[in-house]
């Protein structure tokens, strides 16, 4: 059925007296699993390599049915003798359907001109950030624990978007707007971790809402010597690196959150000593939190 179409628009191409459509003309159809493996033997044979988490990425969009027809099309032309039609753009997505054994809808461009596949893929990748209309500073700290903490490999703005709407979001955006850690220069209290940490503490908790931003507050507007002794000890730790610091963006580890847990936990404390005990219960306690928002194929697994 797809091929025919295929064919089809190709001829009308040909025919038409339009030389725009002459150029390039775009359709919808829905594609099989099938046809799909077929498209695939059509690859362009100077196509970029497949990327295998580009690929995972889409199955698991595509198995959530987070895969709506939209406006960006697998696109074909025909080799220089015009005997055969080559796929220029929808090696990634064909390749997932295939996975997944769905029927997807896609839109198809044909160009005529198959070094159009040097003009493919140019424009500015939008964030989750800019789909979610929220600031980056927001968005970050919520990826690194749906990364960290939800097991979700390259989270997407419907999984942003589910803890922006919860308290989690809230906690957040009163950093950024309400607490404004300094932007200028390296400065520890606006780092991702310790946002997320600010979060998670007041949610698993540790500290209660209004003390945690009076001290996120002090740290952030006072001068060192006003600031609660486990924060200066955070600080120095960091700052002059007497420490090695863990900066993964994938767990909780990352020394930006691991501390900054305990130091919201115990405000009283004169330094940070954290002891694997520690990293487990928080850990436990911020899985715990965050499944609520992963997707119900990893609630399952788990």
């Amino acid at each position: 059925m797809f091929f025919q179409k295929l064919n089809q628009t190709y001829n009308h191409m040909a025919s038409t007296d339009d030389p725009l459509d002459q150029q390039q003309f775009t359709f919808n159809c829905l594609i099989t699993a099938k046809e799909a493996k077929e498209l695939l033997k059509l690859n362009y044979e100077g196509n970029r390599d497949l990327n295998k988490d580009t690929v995972s990425h889409y199955i698991r969009a595509m198995n959530l049915n987070r895969w709506p027809l939209h406006p960006e099309p697998l696109v074909f032309s025909k080799s220089s003798d015009e005997l055969l039609f080559i796929l220029l753009n929808g090696q990634h997505r064909l390749t997932a359907q295939i996975e997944t054994g769905l029927d997807i809808a896609y839109s198809v461009c044909i160009h005529r001109n198959p070094n159009i596949y040097k003009k493919l893929d140019q424009g500015k990748v939008r964030t989750n950030a800019d789909i979610t209309g929220s600031h980056k500073n927001i968005v970050y700290p919520i990826q690194f624990l749906l990364r960290a903490a939800s097991s979700i490999k390259k989270p997407v703005s419907d999984d942003v978007q589910k803890v922006l709407s919860d308290r989690a979001g809230a906690l957040l955006s009163e950093v950024e707007y309400e607490i404004k850690p300094p932007q200028t220069g390296y400065n520890l209290w606006k780092q991702t971790g310790f946002r997320a940490a600010y979060a998670m503490a007041i949610i698993t908790n540790r500290i209660d809402h209004a003390k945690a931003f009076e001290v996120y507050t002090t740290i952030c507007r006072n001068e060192l010597k006003e600031w609660p002794d486990v924060f200066v000890s955070f600080y120095r730790q960091m700052m002059e690196r007497q420490i090695h610091i863990n900066r993964s963006g994938v767990n909780l580890d990352n020394d930006y959150f691991m501390r900054g847990m305990f130091a919201f936990q115990n405000t009283e404390a004169k330094t940070i000593s954290i002891h694997n005990s520690f990293r487990s219960q928080v850990k436990e306690d911020v899985y715990k939190a965050m499944k609520k928002y992963a997707t119900e194929e990893l609630r399952i697994v788990a």
